[in-house]
Protein backbone atom coordinates (compact mmCIF):
# COMPACT_ATOMS: atom_id res chain seq x y z
CA UNK A 1 0.00 0.00 0.00
CA UNK A 2 1.61 2.83 -1.31
CA UNK A 3 1.62 6.51 0.83
CA UNK A 4 -1.36 7.72 -0.01
CA UNK A 5 -3.89 5.43 0.34
CA UNK A 6 -2.66 4.55 3.73
CA UNK A 7 -2.95 8.06 4.50
CA UNK A 8 -6.52 8.36 3.01
CA UNK A 9 -7.72 4.93 4.50
CA UNK A 10 -7.17 6.97 7.78
CA UNK A 11 -8.56 9.93 7.33
CA UNK A 12 -11.85 7.89 6.46
CA UNK A 13 -12.11 6.44 9.73
CA UNK A 14 -11.12 10.18 11.55
CA UNK A 15 -15.04 10.67 13.29
CA UNK A 16 -15.38 14.36 14.86
CA UNK A 17 -15.97 14.32 18.25
CA UNK A 18 -19.63 14.55 19.69
CA UNK A 19 -20.77 17.95 20.95
CA UNK A 20 -22.22 16.20 24.09
CA UNK A 21 -20.67 13.11 26.05
CA UNK A 22 -22.12 9.97 25.92
CA UNK A 23 -22.33 6.72 28.12
CA UNK A 24 -22.54 3.05 27.06
CA UNK A 25 -25.79 1.53 28.51
CA UNK A 26 -26.53 -2.02 29.22
CA UNK A 27 -30.02 -1.70 27.01
CA UNK A 28 -29.86 0.92 24.26
CA UNK A 29 -26.00 1.78 23.57
CA UNK A 30 -24.76 5.14 24.20
CA UNK A 31 -26.77 7.93 25.28
CA UNK A 32 -26.13 11.02 26.15
CA UNK A 33 -27.08 12.27 30.09
CA UNK A 34 -29.88 14.04 28.55
CA UNK A 35 -31.48 11.20 27.21
CA UNK A 36 -31.00 9.08 30.13
CA UNK A 37 -33.02 11.33 32.12
CA UNK A 38 -35.62 11.31 29.51
CA UNK A 39 -35.49 7.55 29.55
CA UNK A 40 -35.42 6.60 33.17
CA UNK A 41 -37.06 9.43 34.98
CA UNK A 42 -40.89 7.55 34.41
CA UNK A 43 -39.99 4.84 35.67
CA UNK A 44 -38.41 6.45 38.25
CA UNK A 45 -41.32 8.08 39.01
CA UNK A 46 -43.88 5.16 38.73
CA UNK A 47 -41.75 3.40 41.14
CA UNK A 48 -41.54 5.73 44.02
CA UNK A 49 -45.67 6.33 43.72
CA UNK A 50 -45.88 2.45 44.00
CA UNK A 51 -43.53 2.67 47.29
CA UNK A 52 -45.62 5.42 48.28
CA UNK A 53 -43.04 8.26 48.57
CA UNK A 54 -44.69 11.33 49.30
CA UNK A 55 -45.72 13.38 45.55
CA UNK A 56 -44.84 16.86 46.61
CA UNK A 57 -41.11 15.46 46.91
CA UNK A 58 -40.61 13.01 44.16
CA UNK A 59 -39.49 15.71 41.56
CA UNK A 60 -36.51 16.80 43.98
CA UNK A 61 -35.42 13.38 45.00
CA UNK A 62 -35.31 12.62 40.96
CA UNK A 63 -32.97 15.50 40.52
CA UNK A 64 -31.10 14.78 43.66
CA UNK A 65 -30.75 10.73 42.14
CA UNK A 66 -29.49 12.28 38.83
CA UNK A 67 -27.25 14.29 39.95
CA UNK A 68 -25.32 11.53 41.80
CA UNK A 69 -25.87 9.22 38.57
CA UNK A 70 -23.84 12.79 36.68
CA UNK A 71 -21.58 12.62 39.41
CA UNK A 72 -20.49 8.71 39.37
CA UNK A 73 -20.25 8.48 35.10
CA UNK A 74 -17.77 11.38 35.21
CA UNK A 75 -15.49 9.12 37.40
CA UNK A 76 -16.41 5.86 35.79
CA UNK A 77 -18.45 6.29 32.36
CA UNK A 78 -18.94 2.75 31.27
CA UNK A 79 -21.05 2.45 34.96
CA UNK A 80 -23.79 1.72 33.06
CA UNK A 81 -22.59 -0.76 30.65
CA UNK A 82 -23.51 -3.72 32.85
CA UNK A 83 -27.01 -2.73 33.64
CA UNK A 84 -30.27 -2.84 32.34
CA UNK A 85 -33.02 -0.36 32.00
CA UNK A 86 -34.00 -1.61 35.53
CA UNK A 87 -30.67 -1.80 37.08
CA UNK A 88 -30.16 1.67 36.18
CA UNK A 89 -33.78 3.04 37.43
CA UNK A 90 -33.01 1.38 41.09
CA UNK A 91 -29.57 2.96 41.21
CA UNK A 92 -31.00 6.75 40.89
CA UNK A 93 -34.08 5.69 42.84
CA UNK A 94 -31.84 4.42 45.57
CA UNK A 95 -29.08 7.46 45.31
CA UNK A 96 -32.10 9.92 45.49
CA UNK A 97 -32.01 11.16 49.44
CA UNK A 98 -34.61 9.46 50.27
CA UNK A 99 -33.22 8.34 53.69
CA UNK A 100 -33.02 12.16 54.41
CA UNK A 101 -36.99 12.55 53.57
CA UNK A 102 -37.87 9.71 56.09
CA UNK A 103 -35.76 10.88 58.48
CA UNK A 104 -37.79 14.50 58.32
CA UNK A 105 -41.15 12.39 58.51
CA UNK A 106 -40.52 10.77 61.54
CA UNK A 107 -39.53 14.08 62.82
CA UNK A 108 -42.85 15.73 62.09
CA UNK A 109 -45.52 13.91 61.39
CA UNK A 110 -48.24 11.98 62.75
CA UNK A 111 -47.41 9.39 65.36
CA UNK A 112 -49.82 6.48 63.74
CA UNK A 113 -49.19 3.45 66.06
CA UNK A 114 -48.89 5.88 69.54
CA UNK A 115 -52.20 7.58 68.34
CA UNK A 116 -53.95 4.84 67.49
CA UNK A 117 -53.48 3.16 71.03
CA UNK A 118 -54.26 6.68 72.59
CA UNK A 119 -57.02 7.15 71.50
CA UNK A 120 -57.34 10.65 70.85
CA UNK A 121 -54.48 11.03 67.62
CA UNK A 122 -55.07 15.16 67.55
CA UNK A 123 -52.86 15.27 70.47
CA UNK A 124 -49.80 13.25 69.22
CA UNK A 125 -48.74 15.89 66.49
CA UNK A 126 -45.57 17.21 66.84
CA UNK A 127 -44.97 19.76 65.36
CA UNK A 128 -42.29 23.34 66.15
CA UNK A 129 -39.69 22.49 63.67
CA UNK A 130 -41.09 25.17 61.56
CA UNK A 131 -39.82 28.42 61.03
CA UNK A 132 -40.11 31.20 62.96
CA UNK A 133 -41.51 28.64 65.38
CA UNK A 134 -41.13 30.30 69.94
CA UNK A 135 -42.80 29.65 72.92
CA UNK A 136 -42.90 32.38 75.74
CA UNK A 137 -40.99 30.14 77.53
CA UNK A 138 -39.22 25.93 77.06
CA UNK A 139 -41.61 23.68 78.15
CA UNK A 140 -39.71 22.09 80.66
CA UNK A 141 -39.60 25.51 82.71
CA UNK A 142 -43.61 24.93 82.18
CA UNK A 143 -43.61 21.49 83.67
CA UNK A 144 -41.38 22.39 86.65
CA UNK A 145 -44.07 25.13 87.57
CA UNK A 146 -46.79 22.68 86.91
CA UNK A 147 -45.19 20.32 89.65
CA UNK A 148 -44.56 23.33 92.09
CA UNK A 149 -48.27 24.30 91.94
CA UNK A 150 -49.35 21.16 92.58
CA UNK A 151 -47.33 20.76 95.45
CA UNK A 152 -48.45 24.49 96.78
CA UNK A 153 -51.92 23.17 96.22
CA UNK A 154 -51.73 19.81 97.96
CA UNK A 155 -50.38 21.58 100.94
CA UNK A 156 -52.87 24.36 100.98
CA UNK A 157 -55.51 21.71 100.74
CA UNK A 158 -54.63 19.27 103.31
CA UNK A 159 -53.97 21.94 105.82
CA UNK A 160 -57.73 23.63 104.97
CA UNK A 161 -59.50 20.53 105.30
CA UNK A 162 -57.06 18.02 107.91
CA UNK A 163 -60.21 17.77 110.30
CA UNK A 164 -62.48 16.13 107.48
CA UNK A 165 -61.88 12.58 106.59
CA UNK A 166 -64.66 12.52 103.84
CA UNK A 167 -62.57 15.79 102.55
CA UNK A 168 -58.99 13.62 102.89
CA UNK A 169 -60.47 10.97 100.93
CA UNK A 170 -61.99 12.93 98.40
CA UNK A 171 -58.48 14.51 97.60
CA UNK A 172 -57.28 10.96 97.92
CA UNK A 173 -59.65 9.64 95.34
CA UNK A 174 -59.10 12.42 92.75
CA UNK A 175 -55.82 12.75 92.80
CA UNK A 176 -54.55 8.63 93.10
CA UNK A 177 -55.77 6.06 91.16
CA UNK A 178 -57.64 4.47 94.21
CA UNK A 179 -61.41 2.90 93.06
CA UNK A 180 -64.38 4.77 93.90
CA UNK A 181 -65.84 2.02 96.36
CA UNK A 182 -62.56 1.80 98.38
CA UNK A 183 -61.99 5.61 98.51
CA UNK A 184 -66.02 6.15 99.82
CA UNK A 185 -65.16 2.90 102.36
CA UNK A 186 -62.16 5.22 103.48
CA UNK A 187 -64.00 8.16 103.83
CA UNK A 188 -67.24 6.31 105.67
CA UNK A 189 -69.67 7.03 103.06
CA UNK A 190 -70.16 3.34 101.47
CA UNK A 191 -73.49 1.77 100.47
CA UNK A 192 -75.71 4.28 99.85
CA UNK A 193 -73.85 7.52 100.88
CA UNK A 194 -71.47 7.03 97.95
CA UNK A 195 -73.93 9.09 96.00
CA UNK A 196 -74.09 11.68 98.57
CA UNK A 197 -70.56 12.10 98.84
CA UNK A 198 -69.83 12.30 95.41
CA UNK A 199 -72.03 15.44 94.46
CA UNK A 200 -71.69 17.15 98.06
CA UNK A 201 -67.70 16.49 98.96
CA UNK A 202 -65.64 14.91 95.60
CA UNK A 203 -67.37 17.33 92.97
CA UNK A 204 -66.53 20.79 94.64
CA UNK A 205 -63.55 19.83 95.89
CA UNK A 206 -62.45 18.80 92.14
CA UNK A 207 -63.80 22.56 90.97
CA UNK A 208 -61.57 24.13 93.64
CA UNK A 209 -58.34 22.35 92.78
CA UNK A 210 -58.94 23.30 88.90
CA UNK A 211 -59.67 26.54 89.68
CA UNK A 212 -56.45 26.75 92.16
CA UNK A 213 -54.16 25.13 89.57
CA UNK A 214 -55.60 27.23 86.95
CA UNK A 215 -56.34 24.10 84.82
CA UNK A 216 -57.88 26.77 82.26
CA UNK A 217 -55.52 28.87 81.23
CA UNK A 218 -56.45 31.51 78.53
CA UNK A 219 -54.68 31.26 75.21
CA UNK A 220 -54.36 27.41 75.95
CA UNK A 221 -57.58 26.52 74.46
CA UNK A 222 -57.01 24.19 71.20
CA UNK A 223 -58.78 24.62 67.93
CA UNK A 224 -60.38 21.52 68.57
CA UNK A 225 -62.33 22.46 71.60
CA UNK A 226 -63.11 26.15 70.00
CA UNK A 227 -65.03 24.40 67.25
CA UNK A 228 -66.53 21.91 70.04
CA UNK A 229 -67.48 24.78 71.67
CA UNK A 230 -69.05 26.29 68.60
CA UNK A 231 -66.94 28.41 67.06
CA UNK A 232 -66.80 27.26 63.58
CA UNK A 233 -66.64 30.51 61.54
CA UNK A 234 -62.35 30.47 61.53
CA UNK A 235 -62.74 26.60 59.83
CA UNK A 236 -65.35 27.72 57.12
CA UNK A 237 -63.76 30.64 55.94
CA UNK A 238 -60.52 28.34 55.84
CA UNK A 239 -62.11 25.87 54.32
CA UNK A 240 -63.90 27.96 51.61
CA UNK A 241 -60.62 29.77 50.90
CA UNK A 242 -58.69 26.52 50.22
CA UNK A 243 -61.98 25.30 47.60
CA UNK A 244 -61.60 28.29 45.92
CA UNK A 245 -57.47 28.35 44.92
CA UNK A 246 -58.54 24.88 43.86
CA UNK A 247 -57.10 22.84 46.69
CA UNK A 248 -60.16 19.91 47.28
CA UNK A 249 -57.80 17.73 49.43
CA UNK A 250 -56.78 20.46 51.91
CA UNK A 251 -60.54 21.67 52.07
CA UNK A 252 -61.66 17.84 52.39
CA UNK A 253 -58.57 17.20 54.81
CA UNK A 254 -59.80 20.22 56.91
CA UNK A 255 -63.46 19.30 57.68
CA UNK A 256 -62.51 15.71 58.15
CA UNK A 257 -60.11 16.79 60.93
CA UNK A 258 -63.05 18.97 62.22
CA UNK A 259 -65.24 15.60 62.27
CA UNK A 260 -62.60 14.38 63.88
CA UNK A 261 -61.88 11.36 61.19
CA UNK A 262 -59.13 9.02 61.34
CA UNK A 263 -56.31 8.21 59.46
CA UNK A 264 -58.09 5.63 57.00
CA UNK A 265 -60.77 7.29 56.88
CA UNK A 266 -59.41 10.30 54.87
CA UNK A 267 -57.13 8.03 52.90
CA UNK A 268 -60.59 6.26 51.72
CA UNK A 269 -61.81 9.32 50.81
CA UNK A 270 -58.83 10.98 49.11
CA UNK A 271 -57.71 7.80 47.45
CA UNK A 272 -53.77 8.88 48.79
CA UNK A 273 -51.27 7.08 50.70
CA UNK A 274 -50.67 7.22 54.13
CA UNK A 275 -47.82 8.90 53.83
CA UNK A 276 -49.44 12.06 51.98
CA UNK A 277 -52.73 11.91 53.97
CA UNK A 278 -50.31 12.77 57.14
CA UNK A 279 -48.51 15.56 55.18
CA UNK A 280 -52.25 17.32 54.47
CA UNK A 281 -52.85 16.44 58.49
CA UNK A 282 -50.05 18.24 59.44
CA UNK A 283 -50.42 21.27 57.08
CA UNK A 284 -54.14 21.39 58.14
CA UNK A 285 -53.07 21.22 61.65
CA UNK A 286 -50.92 24.42 61.20
CA UNK A 287 -53.36 26.44 59.05
CA UNK A 288 -55.79 26.00 62.04
CA UNK A 289 -53.83 26.77 65.16
CA UNK A 290 -52.86 30.01 62.85
CA UNK A 291 -56.84 30.59 61.96
CA UNK A 292 -58.01 30.37 65.62
CA UNK A 293 -54.78 31.81 67.38
CA UNK A 294 -53.57 28.90 69.03
CA UNK A 295 -49.90 27.98 69.94
CA UNK A 296 -48.53 24.87 68.38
Amino acid sequence: MDEEARRARIRSQIRPFPKEQHYATGWNGPMSFEDLCTTLTPSINRLMRYYHYVDVDIPDMIQHGFLRLWEELVKQPDLLSAMDQGGATKWVMYRSGSSHYKKFYRREMYLEELATRSGDPDEFIIEGFEGGFHTGYAHYAEAIDLRLDIERVMEFMGEKYQHSRAHLMALYYITTSVGLEDAAALAGRGGTKTAWWLTSIVKPMREELCELLALERPGKTTWQEKVRAGNETPLIELVERFESEGNERMAATLRALAENESTKAIMAQLDLPKSHVHYLRRKAHEALNQAYGCIA
